[in-house]
């Protein structure tokens, strides 16, 4: 099992944040959105959001979904400097 397969909430948001996301919710809801710089942006699809978003739960159980939106954006590179935030 690596960090990928089980990082929890706090972990992901602080991670996220050493990236250079920044956090966007402009509602009372069951998730935070993430910005990401715009460098990341540029690489997105065209029908990927142009944000990443975190449950608040206290349990984290999409921790593959966010690991996938993150490759998207960024590829292998991004997900190294994720794992490595973590």
């Amino acid at each position: 099992m690596t960090k990928l397969d089980s990082f929890k909430r706090n972990r992901c948001i602080s991670a996220l944040i050493k990236l250079g996301f920044t956090e966007k919710s402009s509602r009372r809801g069951n998730h935070d959105k993430f910005v990401p710089p715009a460098h990341y942006l540029a690489n997105r699809q065209h029908n990927q959001p142009p944000f990443i978003m975190v449950p608040r739960s206290r349990v984290l159980h999409c921790q593959d979904e966010i690991v996938k939106e993150l490759r998207s954006l960024g590829g292998d590179e991004l997900i190294r400097k994720f794992e490595e935030g973590l």
